[in-house]
């Protein structure tokens, strides 16, 4: 877009289409928060999943505990139901922290890959930015030197 620019005349800048720099921006303005809502998104899904561990967990404590309180009430099956409901509301609490670390797994797994994304992309802007500035450096060197050399 620099190298593109038009020339003003007895000086050392130049005319940029401010339609096409506006374009650039907007489109810089896309991508950004694009990743950042998908890496806010993975945070919303994790946290619907450990909501949906947490309910699924006391659902199944709930269910053990009841199961246990029937059995107990059966006199010649108390023992039996006791190791029974506890053997329930372990699974259980394993179950949960299984589907807690595996869903914080995710969660870790999907914000490093935004993260690594997002630095990618700015990786990227900031060659093409160096690029242009380094163009518009030897534009300008190129104009002192023209207004430094006497005309013939």
């Amino acid at each position: 877009m620099v190298g593109s620019a038009t020339k003003v005349p007895v000086s050392r800048r130049s005319l940029v289409d401010l339609e096409k720099l506006s374009d650039l921006v907007d489109q810089m303005r896309v991508v950004v928060p694009k990743d950042i809502k998908e890496a806010e998104e993975v945070l919303l899904r994790r946290e619907d999943l450990l909501n949906q561990a947490l309910v699924e967990a006391r659902r199944i404590r709930t269910s053990a505990e009841s199961e246990f309180r029937s059995r107990v009430e059966e006199n010649e099956l108390v023992k039996e139901a006791h190791d029974q409901a506890t053997k329930i509301i372990e699974e259980a609490e394993e179950k949960a922290k299984r589907i807690i670390d595996m869903t914080e797994a995710e969660g870790k797994s999907q914000r490093a890959s935004s993260d690594q994304y997002a630095q990618d992309v700015l990786y990227q802007l900031e060659q093409q930015v160096s690029g242009i500035l380094s163009t518009v450096r030897h534009g300008i060197d190129a104009l002192d030197t023209q207004q430094k050399t006497p005309a013939r």
